[in-house]
């Protein structure tokens, strides 16, 4: 009985073996690109996983990497976005939106050197009037030459005239520092924020001990949500009595949510410097958030005489006063 049942199992275990066999050598297609698609929209991380096992077994693809990057920037993990992109470039090097979207990552992340070999190689691809005009920006505190000329053609679209204008007569000056400076103010003027604290930061860079430079790469971080605590407080350390500096501070202060110190830096430089009118149109709007009707009525007729009248100082009182107006000033700078 016991020879029958050894006899048995050997027969049931060579006709096994073949069945285990085949199991062990199947390799399960790859997942459909529509499957992935519908994965990514629902469970990102098993689509991706699905992704990387495809890659592993027939080898990276232009939309196998493309789909991976969209998915991690789905998950706001723009670096490694980016990584997958460069991968899905590399195997596809003229794609136009692929470079572009990279150029526009890097310009994001502000890795400014990829951004701008990005941006050039955009360039040979296509004419394109944004990439001329962000190599015009990034150029301008490098090769003045150079930011001139691509400058000059991004003002072939409207949307960049009015900034292009004023950023090539800047391009002249013979102060890299200074000229840093005049252009920050204008692309902050123009709330271009990312590019107005590469080049704010710059001048900081070439000249450490420039107050101003802190506090406006400062300011420039808080606009793009971004903390400008270090910089504002750097300014502060090296000049206190800077009236620029704390005008600066009060507005980081006000967009950290922190009114009362705000307050108290926009009345440390109203007097420093009595005569500015935008700090006592600011100074009165921070009277205005805290309640204080009275002053703020006081600070923004003051604003106006120190205007010489000034339409748009006139228009934030009319807004105070709940009067229709068609031009209200900001203060940043």
């Amino acid at each position: 009985m016991k020879l029958f049942r050894l006899f048995h199992a050997l027969i049931k275990r060579a006709f096994l073996l073949p069945i285990v066999l085949s199991l062990l050598a199947f390799t399960p297609p790859p997942p459909s690109s529509s499957l992935i698609v519908d994965l990514a929209a629902h469970r990102p991380m098993q689509a991706l996983y699905q992704i990387e096992v495809q890659a592993a077994q027939t080898g990276w693809t232009v939309d196998l990497a493309r789909s991976a990057g969209d998915i991690w920037e789905g998950l706001d993990d723009l670096p490694r976005a980016v990584s997958y992109w460069e991968v899905a470039l590399k195997l596809q090097p003229a794609d136009e939106q692929l470079t572009r979207r990279l150029a526009q990552s890097y310009l994001d992340l502000q890795h400014w050197s990829q951004a701008v070999i990005s941006l050039s190689d955009l360039l040979k691809i296509t004419d394109d009037n944004w990439a001329h005009f962000q190599l015009g920006v990034l150029q301008g505190v490098l090769d003045s030459s150079s930011a001139v000329d691509h400058l000059q053609l991004a003002a072939r679209d409207k949307q960049f005239q009015a900034v292009t204008t004023q950023l090539i007569p800047l391009l002249n000056e013979p102060s890299d520092v200074t000229r840093a400076m005049r252009m920050g103010t204008v692309l902050a003027g123009a709330k271009l924020w990312p590019a107005a604290e590469y080049v704010f930061q710059y001048a900081a860079s070439l000249s450490p001990k420039l107050p101003e430079a802190w506090a406006y790469t400062g300011l420039a971080r808080d606009q793009q949500g971004k903390d400008g605590s270090s910089q504002i407080a750097q300014a502060v350390r090296l000049s206190p009595d800077n009236a620029q500096v704390r005008y600066l501070q009060g507005l980081h202060l006000h967009l950290v949510r922190d009114d009362d110190a705000s307050l108290i830096a926009l009345q440390r430089a109203t007097a420093l410097d009595p005569l500015n009118p935008a700090f006592a149109a600011e100074l009165a709007s921070s009277y205005d958030r805290a309640g204080d009707s009275v002053k703020a009525e006081y600070w923004y007729k003051a604003a106006v005489t120190l205007s010489n009248n000034d339409p748009r100082f006139q228009a934030l009182l009319n807004t105070f006063y709940g009067q229709p107006s068609v031009a209200v000033i900001t203060a940043t700078p």
